[in-house]
């Protein structure tokens, strides 16, 4: 491991707190366009800081008007670096399935 990383359970955080999987794929990917994914992060903490509620992944993404898969990324990063927790509250999926609602630490 070399020092611009820190370890985490399921994989890798850079020094600018993008996290990636135990991967070559995952790492180059977390590697690219590195701006726009923390243009994203903060979009995504800035919306969970101005809330007057906490949000789902989904309700996130479709507020941003992002990806789903560009958002849910950003919240893990955001709860590594102890910025986002589970606030214990639920919400439901578009398929009905139960889901975290995020806020600030």
């Amino acid at each position: 491991m070399t020092n611009n990383q820190t370890t985490w359970t399921s994989g890798y955080f850079r020094k600018t707190g993008i996290g990636y999987q135990k991967t070559d794929t995952s790492k180059k990917a977390a590697s690219n366009n590195t701006e726009a994914k923390l243009t994203i992060r903060d979009r995504v903490y800035q919306l969970l800081e101005n809330s007057n509620t906490p949000l789902t992944t989904e309700e996130i993404s479709w507020i941003l008007k992002r990806p789903y898969g560009s958002v849910q990324p950003r919240l893990s990063e955001l709860q590594n670096s102890g910025k986002v927790i589970d606030s214990g509250l639920r919400g439901k999926t578009q398929w009905g399935k139960s889901c975290i609602k995020w806020k600030i630490k």
